[in-house]
C-alpha cells in the first residue's frame, strides 16, 4: 500500500514538473502596456558577433545592434536592458519571455518566421568563407573547401552551423563552443576556414588586416539573407513600433557608422 502511494505521489510530482516546464517555455509575451509600465525594453544579445554585439577591450557591450536598440528604446521612452543569451538558447529564451526582442545578428529564416514575429529587414547579408590571410587564395569556392585535408570550424546554434551541416560532406569539421573560439581557431591557424556572415567577415578583415581575409569572391550561392529583430508572435504592437522606427533616419546613420552592409 505504501509503495503504491509513493508511486502516485511521484507521478503527480512529475506531472507538476512537466506543467511548469511547458508553462515556462510558452510564457506569454509582455503586452505593450506592461513593457511601458516597466520602463524598460529587454533585448537579448549573444555579445559574440562583431560588429553587431560584442565586448570591447574595456569589457563593455558595444556594437551596431547595441546602438540600434538603445536608440529604439529611447524613441519609445524606455531604457534598453541587455540580457545575455547564446545562439543555441536564443529561441528558447525568447519563447520563455526572458527578453522582449532578440537582436545582434538574427537571420531571417522560414523556421524562425513560423515560430516568431520578425521585423522588417535591418541589414542585407549573406554567407562568406573567412580564412587566415596566409591561406585566402586557396579557399575561393565551396569545392576547394570541401575536401578531406581542410579543417572547417563552426560554433553551434546558428545559421553558420546549419550551412556547414548542409554543405560540408568531406572536409573535417571542428566544433567550438562559441563564436570567440571559432575566430580564435582561424586567428591561430588551427583551422582553415569558417563560414560566417558578410557583415562579420568585413568587420574582421578591416580591423585585423593581414590576419582575417574573406576568401570567397562573392556571397555563397543560396545564402543571401536579411538580419532582423525577432519577437514573440503575440507581441504585435511592439512589432509594429519596431517596424515604424526602422523606417526612420537612425538606422541608416548607424549603418554608415558601423560600416554594416547595405
Amino acid at each position: 500500500m505504501m509503495k503504491k502511494y509513493q508511486t502516485i505521489i511521484h507521478f503527480v510530482k512529475s506531472l507538476l514538473l512537466c506543467g511548469a516546464v511547458i508553462s515556462t517555455f510558452s510564457a506569454q509575451a509582455r503586452t505593450w502596456d506592461e513593457i511601458q509600465a516597466s520602463g524598460e525594453l529587454r533585448i537579448g544579445l549573444t555579445g559574440d558577433y562583431s560588429p553587431l554585439s560584442f565586448k570591447n577591450k574595456l569589457g563593455q557591450l558595444v556594437g551596431f545592434d547595441v546602438d540600434m536598440t538603445k536608440a529604439l528604446a529611447k524613441s519609445l521612452n524606455l531604457k534598453a536592458t541587455f540580457i545575455q543569451t547564446t545562439w543555441p538558447n536564443l529561441s528558447h529564451d525568447l519563447q520563455s519571455d526572458q527578453f522582449d526582442i532578440a537582436a545582434g545578428g538574427v537571420t531571417k529564416t522560414e523556421q524562425r518566421a513560423q515560430q516568431f514575429a520578425l521585423s522588417n529587414p535591418v541589414a542585407k547579408n549573406g554567407k562568406i568563407a573567412l580564412t587566415h590571410c596566409n591561406q585566402h587564395l586557396e579557399f575561393e569556392t565551396l569545392e576547394e573547401i570541401d575536401v578531406p585535408a581542410v579543417k572547417v570550424v563552426v560554433n553551434p546554434g546558428g545559421t553558420n552551423e546549419a550551412y556547414v551541416n548542409q554543405h560540408i560532406k568531406h572536409a573535417q569539421i571542428i566544433r567550438k563552443k562559441d563564436n570567440f573560439d571559432t575566430l580564435m581557431a582561424i586567428r591561430h591557424q588551427t583551422a582553415d576556414v569558417m563560414f560566417t556572415d558578410l557583415i562579420e567577415g568585413r568587420y574582421y578583415q578591416n580591423n585585423e588586416k593581414g590576419v582575417f581575409c574573406i576568401a570567397s569572391n562573392e556571397v555563397l550561392d543560396g545564402t543571401k539573407s536579411f538580419k532582423v529583430y525577432m519577437m514573440k508572435k503575440d507581441n504585435t504592437e511592439l512589432l509594429n513600433k519596431v517596424n515604424q522606427w526602422l523606417e526612420g533616419k537612425d538606422k541608416n546613420r548607424l549603418i554608415r557608422q558601423w560600416e554594416v552592409v547595405q
